[in-house]
């Protein structure tokens, strides 16, 4: 063996090696994607690489494309009709040399006629004989895959393989673990009913702005967390006081801006929940140093708890009160817009406009009906 083709090969094991440390290095899946992909392209010495998922749910193979701001999801069927399919159909590696006289080439995904493949390489994910997903591996550039790189896409599915199963049992433990906080969190919906449908609709509506600000997988998780949390500290407010169906004395207003103290003081031993624990202890906090408890200000305020504070407010503004009526969705999302770089942070706000315009709350002739009353 010549002393390059001996140093080609090392170098292929040290980028083995180098995916095997991403593969372990996060459970962010969706970070961890699109690097491998960019790992095993060069691994491969290919032109391109794609990893599919396998949905259990759809029973689809399923790839996210994104560029700029919008995402294309392109969906593969299990069967013998598309190059993909038969992958997975038949959980074993498939390796296509002459695409364009391929009958399967059809109905195959169109960025395969744009990058004008001529040689693919399909490695099936598979964990205990369940299909995970589909690597597909484009256009050698040594003209046609080896039998080297086949041995190296083996050894690549093994490593993402254990990934993937990493990632899916974090995701079902993480599932589990906030079902029970749900659980925690309901014991207060007991207490005041409002509050427990409050805290699941401040849920979905901090999830919406999260994902418009595209965070991570993490943050993600913590905002969840945090805003089923936000009010657990209403556990230690007097019932007279969380009951009370009238609107509050300026005294029991004191008395029930407590409630994040009080939360703090439940959660916030659990060191493993920090970033949760700041985020439900400051999501009265305003941007403009007029929030409470501690009157923070701007950037010492963390995102998780701005995200709160502007899902908390909406849903507060729409939500109807034994001693006042909801306001319409059009003039809560009107006032949050209103209150923008004071009471909320800009960011959170633009992405809250943004996530709101896609519901079927966003309704411009209704704020022009309300506008001619008024």
């Amino acid at each position: 063996m010549s002393s390059d083709n001996l140093e080609k090969k090392i170098e292929r094991y040290e980028d083995l090696i180098k995916l095997g440390q991403l593969a372990s290095s996060s459970l962010d899946y969706k970070n961890i994607q699109k690097k491998a992909e960019g790992k095993i392209k060069k691994l491969l010495d290919c032109e391109k690489v794609v990893i599919y998922l396998y949905d259990t749910k759809s029973e689809l193979l399923t790839h996210n494309f994104y560029k700029d701001t919008k995402v294309e999801t392109v969906e593969v069927k299990i069967d013998e009709h598309t190059f993909l399919g038969s992958c997975a159909h038949y959980s074993a590696i498939l390796h296509i040399t002459d695409i364009q006289s391929d009958i399967r080439f059809r109905k195959s995904p169109e960025y395969l006629q744009a990058v004008n493949a001529q040689g693919l390489l399909l490695i099936p994910l598979l964990s205990k004989g369940q299909l995970l997903g589909v690597i597909e591996a484009i256009n050698s550039h040594s003209g046609e895959f080896s039998n080297e790189d086949i041995h190296f896409a083996e050894a690549v599915a093994n490593q993402m393989t254990m990934s993937l199963e990493n990632f899916q049992l974090f995701e079902k433990l993480q599932k589990q673990f906030i079902q029970v906080v749900e659980s925690l969190a309901d014991a207060i919906g007991k207490k005041d009913a409002y509050t427990g449908g409050h805290t699941k609709r401040v849920r979905h509506f901090s999830e919406m702005i999260g994902r418009e600000l595209d965070l991570t997988y993490e943050d993600m998780n913590n905002l969840r967390l945090a805003a089923v949390l936000h009010d657990i500290g209403k556990i230690g407010i007097e019932d007279s006081i969380l009951k009370k169906e009238a609107p509050l004395t300026a005294e029991e207003f004191v008395i029930m801006k407590d409630h994040p103290r009080l939360g703090y003081e439940i959660i916030g031993h659990i060191e493993s929940l920090s970033e949760v624990v700041d985020g439900m202890r400051f999501h009265h906090e305003r941007p403009d140093g007029k929030g409470y408890p501690f009157g923070l200000k701007g950037d010492e305020i963390p995102v998780i708890a701005m995200i709160i504070s502007v899902a908390d407010s909406f849903d507060a503004m729409i939500s109807t009160r034994p001693y006042r009526k909801g306001l319409a969705p059009m003039i809560a999302w009107q006032e949050i817009l209103d209150n923008k770089g004071t009471q909320f942070s800009e960011k959170v706000v633009d992405a809250f406009d943004t996530a709101f315009r896609k519901t079927k709350m966003f309704r411009p002739e209704k704020m022009e009906k309300i506008k001619k009353a008024g």
